[in-house]
């Protein structure tokens, strides 16, 4: 990612993404950690939503809270970016949107590890050391 002070960090495991993340997880770390201004095109949920998202789904689908709007689905960068500059789409449900696509990437591994924890708890020990 080129925004390097609003980057997440992986040093610190609370904001960064991790192989392993649940859904849920993942949706708050991007909810708290990950930087997105509707004034800054350069914002790296939009690096996440055009490297990640985009090329893998082709989409990034937006489920907001019934109370505060509608499912939409994005297809273009340029249009997810103008809907959250001209307040179409709000800020929140943007990064929920880009976080729910990488989740649905890693839920192969999610998945595992959540079967498996012993196997997460030998990969989380390989990190202590």
């Amino acid at each position: 990612m080129e925004s390097f002070d609003h980057k997440m960090s992986k040093s610190d495991p609370d904001g960064a993404i991790l192989l392993h993340d649940s859904p849920k997880a993942l949706r708050k770390k991007i909810q708290k950690h990950a930087y997105l201004d509707p004034s800054d095109l350069q914002s790296p949920v939009y690096e996440l939503a055009e490297h990640v998202v985009l090329p893998e789904w082709g989409e990034i689908i937006v489920t907001p809270n019934p109370k505060f709007g509608e499912p939409s689905t994005w297809k273009s960068l340029e249009a997810f970016k103008a809907a959250v500059a001209d307040g179409t789409l709000h800020p929140l449900d943007a990064k929920l949107g880009v976080a729910d696509g990488i989740s649905r990437g890693l839920s192969a591994v999610s998945k595992h590890f959540e079967e498996n924890p012993d196997t997460l708890e030998a990969v989380n020990s390989l990190g202590r050391k």
